[in-house]
């Protein structure tokens, strides 16, 4: 009894480093991979390297996953848009094969980013509905029901002796970013409100809590000076920022990829008394996605060989040849946007009688080499679902449309826009930057004349962001720009005739 009694305090020391022992956490983390389910070609000074892939990245997870404790792998958004793979209809959603690539590949979580509401409302509903794993958002409150819009606003995983608490945020200017119809349904909340709403009973359920976002690392590194230290880290995406090693913020850790499954995320984590212990910022956390083999077939490499014979044979055929490379610029008039532009023009002159074209320049995603133009890649260059609009202004709108689009080339907050038609000129006036000249056609404009223009329904959506005058009776056609572009290509340059400017 006297030996028991000398041995209580040992016992009770024991007990609370036993407490306070490190729980290893190791965290996989993605974004803005944008249907990448093939490798990329990058240019090094060492020659050429393949990096991405779908099966890569399974592969080079599996491998780690299978010896180490406790994983979690979340992906920060834009898993669609940008490939002939995420253009596939599959489970009756377009990029819904996305969406099944990541099912078999065993993500945990992810949240949305602007690029899974680029189809339909509905379409992003169903793309939702295929995903094993949940989407988290808190701060996309569906109009109707009042509810978060997936459903979770968070989860808590359960990892060895960790609860770690996730929580999905969605970037606040959404409705800037897609076609107005597809988020109408949707409250946007600004960040820190979102949080608020969860934070206590996160805090009081978890050891651990990961804010999950598409804002962007300017809206996280101002957001994380807004938060105290309950909140851990922020896997973050949306600007494809390649951060090679944590950032820290406020005390507040912040991650994030690039683009494309160039580089896969890991951290190494160890927790403490619901923090993380050591520190990150001297973590290497960026991996390339190199290229791996296995000995037998995966799910995986099945489901993507089925759904490349779909490619194969719905979009590798050749409608056309260009004589010069497509490559767009989000910031400059290029040969490509003149081109698309004036093709809107010319389709639809005997129908509307418009007086001009107007395309945004980022609305074109994918650049196009000299040679045979195929399906593929016009549906990879045009992957949003955007419909021809016509509507009108007066000529008096036209200075202040300009204006607007010269600076957006020089301060490059959003994409220009490419008109077909119009011209004007330009001088300084006590350094102020004045549009004068302004023709249609070579002819002056009336200021108090109505004109048409034949755009896309996009653009007329964001009259704000883009036009700064109101459209004049916008009316919206049946018609996608992408078959019009696919149309004018076939009857342009179908056989064998070239692009020339």
């Amino acid at each position: 009894m006297k030996n028991l009694l000398k041995r209580i305090p040992f016992i009770i020391l024991l007990s609370a480093w036993l407490s306070l022992a490190a729980e290893p956490l190791t965290l996989f983390f993605t974004n803005d991979t944008h249907g990448a389910y093939l490798p990329n070609t990058y240019k090094t000074s060492e020659g050429n390297i393949e990096l991405g892939g779908y099966v890569n990245l399974d592969n080079l997870l599996k491998m780690q996953r299978d010896f180490l404790p406790n994983t979690l792998w979340l992906d920060a958004g834009d898993q669609q848009t940008g490939s002939a793979f995420a253009s596939l209809n599959y489970k009756k959603a377009l990029g819904g094969a996305v969406i099944e690539a990541f099912n078999l590949m065993d993500l945990d979580a992810a949240t949305l980013g602007n690029h899974e509401f680029d189809q339909s409302f509905a379409n992003t509903k169903q793309l939702i509905k295929i995903a094993d794993y949940p989407f988290v958002n808190a701060n996309l409150i569906d109009k109707k029901t009042g509810k978060p819009f997936t459903g979770k606003p968070y989860k808590i995983f359960s990892k060895g002796n960790l609860k770690i608490g996730v929580l999905g945020l969605t970037l606040t200017d959404l409705p800037e970013k897609v076609k107005t119809d597809n988020v109408s349904p949707l409250q946007v909340l600004p960040y820190k409100q979102a949080i608020d709403k969860y934070i206590d009973k996160l805090d009081a359920k978890t050891d651990l809590i990961i804010l999950l976002t598409h804002n962007g690392f300017e809206a996280d590194s101002l957001l994380a000076t807004q938060l105290d230290r309950r909140i851990d880290l922020i896997v973050g995406g949306h600007s494809h920022t390649i951060l090679e090693k944590p950032v820290r913020v406020n005390g507040i850790y912040i991650v994030q990829t690039g683009a494309f499954l160039a580089y896969y995320g890991r951290l190494d984590l160890e927790v403490i008394a619901d923090s993380i212990a050591n520190d990150l910022t001297s973590q290497n956390c960026l991996f390339p996605v190199l290229q791996t083999k296995t000995e037998k077939p995966t799910k995986l490499m099945q489901f993507i060989s089925e759904m490349e014979k779909r490619i194969d044979q719905d979009l590798n055929r050749v409608i056309g040849y260009t004589a010069e490379d497509w490559i767009p610029d989000k910031y400059n008039e290029t040969t490509v946007s003149e081109w698309q532009a004036k093709a809107i023009y010319t389709e639809y002159y005997d129908k509307f009688k418009p007086d001009l074209a107007m395309i945004n320049c980022g609305g074109i995603r994918k650049a196009v080499p000299a040679g045979p133009i195929t399906y593929k890649d016009l549906t990879e260059m045009l992957p949003f679902t955007n419909y021809i609009a016509v509507f009108s202004c007066y000529g008096k709108d036209l200075p202040a449309f300009i204006k607007h689009n010269l600076k957006m080339k020089q301060t490059k907050e959003h994409d220009i826009v490419q008109t077909y038609n119009l011209s004007w000129e330009t001088h300084l006036e006590d350094d102020s930057l004045m549009i004068d000249q302004i023709k249609i056609g070579g002819v002056d404009v009336i200021p108090d004349k109505i004109y048409k223009i034949v755009s896309h329904d996009f653009l007329a959506g964001q009259a704000d962001k883009y036009l700064r005058f109101e459209p004049i009776n916008p009316q919206i056609t049946d018609d996608l720009i992408l078959d019009v572009i696919v149309r004018q290509v076939e009857k342009q340059y179908g056989k064998k005739n070239v692009l020339t400017k």
